[in-house]
């Protein structure tokens, strides 16, 4: 029995409908991204760590990065696989999982995360490229991803798709 002071309701899962609402829209999520948008979820701020690092990661696909290279690009792409974490951790208690729901390939840490460097990417593009053709199609393919989001969110909320929870890789043990 269900009692007054509970105002969150459940679905089917268990799970409670008002965790979906959790998931940035897609213009928060990019607001987020840009830094333009300021809230205590956790998304929020992940979203916004994780443009400050890919986009740091671009010096070094152009290879005009400080001389110890390896190890600043390492550290960078420990830090990424470190809040994706935190966003799959995050993930599991909030988004719902709904078995029968088709199975998407990445999970959110790694969605969210691979927004965000698209968005470093093309910024980073706008702003360095002369060519008007080029600036065009990053804007196109940064519209892309934002639709893609725009589709994912709106199948989990409909108990289309299962995300996955994640996994970290392989990674080199240390002793």
């Amino acid at each position: 029995m269900k009692s007054n002071s509970d105002s969150t309701s459940r679905n089917a899962d268990g799970q409670s409908r008002a965790s979906v609402a959790l998931l940035p829209e897609p213009a928060q999520l990019f607001q987020a991204i840009a830094g333009l948008y300021t809230s205590t979820s956790p998304l929020v701020q992940w979203a916004r760590e994780l443009s400050d690092l890919h986009a740091g990661l671009i010096p070094f696909e152009f290879d005009i990065a400080p001389q110890h290279r390896v190890i600043a690009f390492t550290q960078y792409r420990t830090e990424i696989e470190r809040v994706v974490g935190e966003v799959n951790l995050w993930a599991v208690g909030h988004v719902p999982r709904t078995k029968s729901a088709r199975k998407h390939t990445h999970s959110l840490g790694e969605v969210i995360s691979h927004i965000a460097k698209i968005y470093a990417e093309v910024w980073w593009t706008v702003l360095h490229s002369a060519d008007a053709e080029t600036r065009h199609q990053a804007w196109v393919h940064l519209s892309e991803a934002r639709e893609g989001y725009a589709e994912m969110v709106n199948e989990i909320r409909a108990k289309q798709l299962q995300l996955p929870t994640g996994w970290q890789g392989v990674r080199r043990e240390t002793a």
